[in-house]
C-alpha cells in the first residue's frame, strides 16, 4: 500500500503528540521543527483529524492541539483513515469485490 504525503505527514505528527502526551497542548510550531515537516502542512492536516474527533485544538498563548484519547488507544488505521477516506474504498468496483473489501476491511479491524 503506498500512502500519501498527507497521511505519512499525519502519523509523524500523531507520533509527535503521543510522545508528548502527558504535556497537553501542543504548537505546531513544535510539532513541525521535531519532525521537520512544514507548519502550513500541518494547519492543513489538523482540520480532519478534528472534525473526526481524534484532535482536540486550543487558541491562545497556550495553544496547540493534542490527543482527544490516550495515544494507545489511537490506531494506524484511523489515523491513515481519515486523509485516505478508507483504505478499501473503489469508487467503480463490482459488488462482489465491494463486498470482499469490506469483509477484508473489518478483518483489519
Amino acid at each position: 500500500m503506498k500512502l500519501s504525503s498527507k497521511s505519512l505527514t499525519a502519523i509523524k505528527m500523531f507520533i509527535d503528540l503521543g510522545e508528548h502526551y502527558e504535556k497537553g497542548f501542543i504548537s505546531l510550531v513544535d510539532i513541525a521543527s521535531r519532525k521537520e515537516v512544514s507548519k502550513k502542512f500541518l494547519e492543513q492536516i489538523v482540520i480532519p483529524y478534528k472534525k473526526a474527533g481524534l484532535l482536540m485544538g486550543s487558541r491562545g498563548n497556550q495553544g496547540g492541539y493534542r490527543l482527544s484519547k490516550a495515544p494507545h488507544l489511537i490506531t494506524l488505521k484511523e489515523i491513515i483513515e481519515v486523509s485516505e477516506n478508507s483504505l478499501f474504498e473503489k469508487q467503480n468496483e463490482g459488488n462482489l469485490i465491494k463486498d470482499i473489501l469490506k469483509e477484508l476491511d473489518q478483518k483489519i479491524d
